[in-house]
């Protein structure tokens, strides 16, 4: 009797990682023969962090940084889904623009579909949260977690689903913004920025705090110098970049960005918000003089992971 190798399980598909593709892009999953178990880990996209204000001789208030996304783990029995599954990866939030007004973009949620389309409730399996981060409108506010209203195999699923973390409030006049500390998921908000008092006085910016050996992300300098510019937020931290390689060393964890520093003179310039890594906020951005602010970060795209046993 011959081999049926189309039955020989392939490692290459026993743990697949899909990111952003583009707005409403969609991507194929097939299912692996001879597997009982698919387990899907879906975070959705971070918020961007809000710009800071500008005004001279006037109060202005670093941007919030973006709220992280919520994310859900579900696993399923094999037998219980189609061959082949379509798959939207959330994206990050666009940074919000110097003034403060837009907010950060809200990110997106990613989703599991039985036919490429979200319009219709009955097409989607499971999907990240309900709403993204950010989605109300407010940089910080974090994604909101699903429900098992939210999966359709709900009954025979098993079910573990997070909300995301709010992001640090900016800088009031000269009052320090929000560091933002890790709150024991993978993911965090973006820091806020620095703001600065009609007089000038300028307060610090904020830093996402380290843990464990994890480093601290740390907000950008305020700068007293007229034409200046403010230093920048660092960017978030990440333990990948991908998923797929060697063993890896470190826990999974993600960081939102850090605040942007603030500027007091006139001709000053707001230091902008750093970028978050993978579901995570970006960094507001530092007040600035008469025009210029800082910007904010953008908020990190999300992802899917799928793996079979």
């Amino acid at each position: 009797m011959g081999i049926d190798y189309n039955d020989i399980n392939d490692n290459s598909l026993k743990n697949q990682t899909f990111y952003f593709a583009g707005t409403n892009a969609w991507q194929t999953w097939i299912k692996p023969p001879n597997c009982k178990w698919v387990n899907f880990f879906l975070v959705g996209g971070g918020a961007g962090g809000q710009g800071g204000q500008t005004g001279a001789a006037s109060t202005r208030s670093g941007g919030s940084g973006g709220g992280s996304a919520a994310f859900a783990y579900i696993t399923v029995p094999a037998f219980s889904l189609p061959n082949q599954l379509y798959l939207q990866v959330g994206r990050g939030g666009f940074f919000g623009e110097s003034g403060g007004t837009p907010q950060g973009g809200s990110g997106g949620l990613s989703y599991v579909c039985a036919i490429p389309d979200i319009t219709s409730p009955y097409n989607i399996l499971m999907k990240s949260g309900t709403a993204g981060a950010g989605a109300l409108g407010v940089s910080a506010t974090a994604g909101t977690v699903i429900t098992a209203a939210d999966i359709l195999l709900s009954d025979i699923a098993f079910i573990s689903a997070y909300a995301g973390q709010a992001g640090g409030a900016g800088g009031s006049s000269s009052t320090p913004a929000t560091n933002v500390t890790p709150s024991g998921k993978p993911f965090t908000g973006g820091a806020g920025g620095a703001g600065c008092s009609s007089v000038g006085t300028l307060g610090a910016s904020a830093s996402i705090i380290g843990i464990l050996d994890f480093p601290t992300i740390s907000g950008g300098t305020n700068t007293a110098v007229q034409s200046a510019t403010a230093g920048f937020g660092n960017n978030g931290y990440a333990t990948r970049e991908n998923f797929v390689g060697p063993n890896f060393k470190t826990p999974m964890f993600f960081t939102g960005g850090a605040g942007g520093g603030a500027a007091s003179q006139t001709l000053g310039v707001g230091g902008k918000g750093g970028n978050g890594m993978f579901g995570c906020g970006g960094g507001g951005g530092g007040a600035g003089g008469n025009s210029t602010a800082g910007v904010g970060g953008i908020g990190g795209d999300g992802f899917i992971m799928i793996t079979v046993s």
